[in-house]
């Protein structure tokens, strides 16, 4: 059997927790995905063979209040925290109580 992107992004990025329904949306998957590729200097696929993809390697959704739940499934390593640090809003400190430089290190703390 050859050796997929999918299955490599998988593989790299992705760990499993059968005790869990929590899990990654589709939307964050694909960002994790994109993520990936930039890092790895890849081409990413569009969205729909990503979701045809993941299918192909016997990945499928379950439907959790009207979004797609890969349930189990938990973001790690580079991508993980590049799509972490590249999602988080930009917020002016006096948006919040705590400035942006420690709401990054928080996030990125997080998925390490």
């Amino acid at each position: 059997m050859t050796d997929t992107q999918i299955g490599s992004f998988i593989r790299d990025c992705v760990v499993f927790e059968d005790d869990t329904e929590n899990g990654l949306d589709f939307d964050t998957f694909y960002g994790l995905y994109i993520s990936w590729c930039v890092l790895g200097r890849k081409i990413p696929i569009p969205d729909s063979a990503f979701k045809t993809a993941l299918e192909l390697e016997g990945h499928k959704p379950i439907k959790e209040n009207g979004r797609r739940i890969y349930a189990g499934m938990s973001m790690v390593g580079p991508a993980a925290r590049d799509y972490v640090v590249n999602s988080v809003p930009m917020w002016s400190e006096t948006a919040t109580d705590l400035p942006v430089a420690e709401i990054r290190q928080q996030a990125v703390a997080s998925i390490a």
